[in-house]
């Protein structure tokens, strides 16, 4: 969804209710602000990034056994 909004002159910007709505936010609540390549990305920010990253990645192993996998690496070193 995409909603056009004004830069204040403080460089505030008011967060439009439609998207309010879909994302957990609430007064004085901290956000994550990121510039990637010129766009500017506004997050919520995770009450803990532990649980926030648990569980990242894990689709890449389906189907690997991850001890065989390091057993293999580790002969590579010899």
């Amino acid at each position: 969804m995409s909603v056009s909004v004004k830069v204040g002159p403080k460089f505030q910007v008011v967060i439009p209710q439609k998207i309010r709505r879909k994302v957990p936010l609430h007064p004085q609540k901290k956000v994550l602000v990121e510039e990637i390549n010129g766009v500017i990305f506004i997050f919520p920010r995770p009450s803990s990034f532990a649980e926030f990253m648990a569980g990242l990645g894990k689709d890449v192993w389906k189907g690997i056994d991850p001890k065989a996998h390091v057993k293999r690496e580790r002969e590579g070193w010899k």
